[in-house]
């Protein structure tokens, strides 16, 4: 997964990247170690970022944060990475716009979700861990939109054909997931 997204944003060495809900980091460790640029990896939960932070990185620290009010410097970011998080955020557009304001000049954003499809209210809302609110493809690409960001695509996740097909342990998201109420896709976005 951390391999196919550094190559579709052409991810280098020299590259800061936020990882948006890092949870115990294990992106955050795998593309630092990948590709050797240095990662942010920023969570809302104070115990998983303490466990995150009991397997460092050379290139790879930690910051408590909220997606949408992130405590990162202006236009010092060159790409963030949100993986299976935006379902848990309440305000998306105010991420949206957070993500526009850390992000430098052409910096890119890639977002991993299972996406609701409005067909049917999916059986993962009431075993999903909250806050978990369903999104669609098309709304999450509107709010980037609405945000100023540009070249805003979709794609299936991880792939048609691709090795690492999605197994969750959960059975209303297997179900889900084999009905199409919710579908994996990543969602790719570019700043000005």
């Amino acid at each position: 997964m951390v391999e196919r997204i550094a190559r579709r944003l052409g991810t280098a060495a020299g590259d800061v990247v936020l990882d948006v809900g890092c949870g115990v980091g294990g992106p955050a460790r795998r593309l630092a170690d990948l590709v050797g640029c240095r990662v942010i990896g920023l969570d809302v939960v104070g115990d998983v970022l303490r466990s995150a932070a009991k397997r460092p990185g050379p290139r790879v620290w930690y910051v408590a944060g909220s997606a949408d009010a992130l405590p990162i410097g202006s236009g010092t970011v060159d790409q963030a990475w949100s993986l299976g998080v935006v379902a848990h955020i309440a305000d998306l557009p105010a991420m949206a716009s957070e993500l526009s304001r850390v992000l430098r000049p052409g910096g890119a954003v890639a977002v991993t979700e299972v996406f609701w499809e409005g067909r049917g209210r999916p059986r993962f809302v009431d075993t999903a861990p909250k806050p978990w609110e369903p999104k669609t493809v098309s709304a999450v690409m509107s709010v980037f939109e609405t945000a100023g960001f540009g070249e805003i695509g979709a794609l299936p996740w991880p792939g048609a054909g691709l090795p690492g097909a999605y197994d969750p342990s959960d059975a209303h998201l297997r179900r889900d997931l084999r009905d199409g109420r919710l579908v994996p896709s990543l969602v790719v976005a570019r700043r000005p």
